[in-house]
């Protein structure tokens, strides 16, 4: 099959073409927020205030604190994406839990939501005591464009060291922003249903970075980061999806983390699709389990 032309947008371009796509999704998230159990919360950070949602910070018990960031592919989402999971999540391991509501693509490209994410991590650390988080347990995970962040953010500390972070969660994420969507592994008769479609993926990639040789930048492009930008990663575990276009740059992703000494613990989910510990199926909560189960490791002083 001959691969299309990539086509170059203005950020104006992209703002339009997506604007059905993101008309529909707000539509649709609305039932999801009224029906939020998390607490909002505001935090005056260096990269400006960020709109948070917040579990267990009514208990004012020093807790290990876990900081999810949400996906939808750089240009949607919120923090009401997670939020039955991370109610559970709260309740089930007795921690404290802020999900990031990031600045979202195109309107507001790279680095703008990596840049509020790092800086919500770092208000979160250098105010641990007055909002009661045990500042020697913090992990940060997401999911899909989150799982992105997540990895920037640790791509960035390895050179910064003002973060200390414990755990870090990359489920199904995009590593790769700049290999075009077309040449990724796109899958034949029934698997190629699940996958996430390439000319999709084209525009959600320009809308976060419109410039394509910039996004070989390791903020952008986790799995370009040199050896020595991957030193110095905390615990990590990796979770794909076989059913995934991204699958195979996270697996590559999680071999050269360990090849750099960072402890992983890497998971590919074979008959499962992009998203699917979101979703309630067998693949689904085991991905859910997995993730907890690795936080109660990871953070293990808050098993009491």
């Amino acid at each position: 099959m001959q691969i299309p032309d990539i086509k170059v947008y203005t950020q104006e371009e992209l703002i339009k073409k997506v604007s059905f796509l993101k008309k529909m999704r707000e539509w649709s998230a609305r039932r999801k927020r009224k029906n939020a159990k998390g607490k909002e919360m505001f935090f005056d950070t260096e990269s400006g205030r960020v709109r948070t949602l917040t579990y267990g910070f009514d208990d004012k018990v020093t807790q290990a604190l876990f900081i999810d960031i949400h996906g939808g592919g750089f240009i949607f989402g919120d923090p009401e994406m997670d939020d039955p999971f991370n109610q559970k999540l709260a309740e089930d391991l007795g921690i404290k839990i802020v999900s990031i509501d990031y600045s979202l693509a195109p309107e507001r490209p790279f680095p703008a939501a990596i840049n509020e994410c790092y800086a919500t991590v770092k208000y979160l650390q250098t105010h641990a005591s007055e909002l009661s988080i045990d500042a020697e347990r913090i992990a940060v995970g997401g999911h899909s464009a989150g799982g992105n962040f997540t990895a920037a953010i640790c791509v960035r500390n390895t050179i910064t060291k003002e973060l200390n972070i414990k755990a870090a969660i990359l489920d199904y994420p995009p590593l790769d922003v700049y290999t075009d969507a077309y040449e990724k592994p796109r899958g034949k008769g029934f698997m190629a249903r699940f996958l996430l479609p390439p000319k999709r993926s084209r525009i959600f990639d320009a809308c976060y970075c419109i410039d394509r040789e910039e996004r070989r930048n390791p903020l952008i492009s986790p799995l370009y980061a040199s050896d020595a930008e991957l030193v110095g990663f905390p615990p990590t575990l990796v979770i794909t999806a076989g059913y995934d276009s991204l699958c195979s740059e996270g697996d590559r992703f999680a071999e050269r983390l360990k090849n750099n000494g960072a402890r992983v613990f890497h998971r590919r989910f074979d008959k499962a699709q992009h998203g699917f510990t979101l979703f309630d199926s067998p693949e689904g909560r085991e991905g859910r389990r997995l993730i907890a189960d690795f936080l109660r490791k990871e953070l293990s002083s808050l098993c009491i």
